[in-house]
């Protein structure tokens, strides 16, 4: 059932109010703070931008092809 634009949506209302007290817990709050820590050092950020890099890569690669058959997981 499609709903009408603009109207109120008190599913994704829930959903964004659950997303909102989780941001605010102190137990979320302290994974980030151990995430940010882990991700400024230096071991760490490297392979950060490797992966990056290596994502970067495969995009650039997949979208300078076209056609039918050429998407990924095709094997092309």
């Amino acid at each position: 059932m499609m709903k009408a634009p603009g109207r109120y949506n008190p599913v994704m209302a829930n959903f964004a109010q659950r997303v909102s007290e989780m941001l605010h817990n102190p137990k979320t709050q302290e994974m980030i703070n151990k995430v940010k820590a882990q991700t400024n050092k230096p071991e760490n950020k490297a392979k950060i931008q490797q992966f990056a890099d290596k994502l970067r890569h495969r995009a650039s690669s997949s979208s300078s092809r076209s056609g039918p058959g050429t998407g990924p997981g095709t094997g092309y």
